[in-house]
């Protein structure tokens, strides 16, 4: 059964998905494809936001594309998913119209079971918290892209918030970033540096900063691509689990 946290934590998900979409929570339910315009807010980076849980799939749009987006959708709803499908096609689109757009292949979604806890450290090692001088430290090394972003990446700069670094000594064994996901959700991205991996480092920093962020008043959320086993498995290891799938397509940088 699911715990009392859990559903609390998938209703607010939900809700802010549906905010971020410009769709109802019943288009999540319904077993169909629904193609909603997408918000003004949200269509300066993200042309396209695909979105399931699994019962239907929402596609919202910026309002340039959407009358071609009803033209070229899929019958089945969870198809508009794939790259191939309609993805892909979008970008091909875009670039007859002079502009560059690119795709995100889909990812997994997850959200912790139960309330997260944080787990001991382990002896030999260090955890704290930390902000933004560790990250402008450590994030052109590009060690830990995942826990601080890719060095030049203003936007995902200006998602991240915290921290949380597992020390050897004065080396980053594990480092695990919290980032702006939407309102009330902040998602956690982690790194191990390659001599410490395999001790299980991973989830003891990820359920300490799962922790922080439930402290704050917030839901944990952990994103990972179907084709990363580690991660899916280090995610399921933390206490998480996958409740839905999002796939987008982006404007280029010029």
């Amino acid at each position: 059964m699911a715990s009392d946290y859990f559903l609390d934590a998938l209703d607010r998900y939900r809700a802010v998905r549906t905010k971020e979409l410009g769709c109802t929570p019943l288009d999540f339910d319904s077993h169909a494809l629904t193609i909603a315009p997408r918000p003004a807010a949200e269509a300066s980076r993200f042309v396209l936001a695909a979105f399931t849980f699994g019962t239907g799939t929402v596609v919202s749009v910026a309002p340039e594309y959407l009358e071609w987006t009803r033209a070229n959708a899929p019958e089945t709803h969870y198809r508009a998913m794939f790259p191939n499908v309609l993805l892909g096609p979008m970008v091909e689109e875009a670039r007859a119209r002079d502009e560059s757009l690119a795709y995100r292949s889909p990812n997994l979604s997850f959200l912790p079971e139960t309330e997260p806890f944080a787990l001991p450290i382990p002896s030999g090692l260090t955890g704290t918290r930390v902000g933004p001088d560790f990250r402008a430290q450590h994030v052109a090394s590009n060690t830990y892209h995942n826990a601080l972003g890719e060095p030049g990446d203003d936007y995902v700069a200006s998602l991240w918030r915290f921290g949380f670094v597992l020390y050897a000594g004065d080396t980053p064994a594990a480092v695990a970033g919290a980032y702006h996901d939407y309102d009330g959700v902040i998602e956690i991205g982690i790194d191990v540096a390659r001599s410490y991996r395999g001790i299980g480092l991973a989830r003891v920093a990820v359920t300490n900063l799962a922790r922080i962020i439930t402290d704050k008043g917030a839901v944990p959320s952990y994103y990972c691509a179907p084709t990363n086993v580690r991660s899916h498995r280090n995610a399921l290891a933390c206490g998480f689990l996958p409740v839905a799938s999002a796939a987008r397509v982006m404007r280029q940088e010029s």
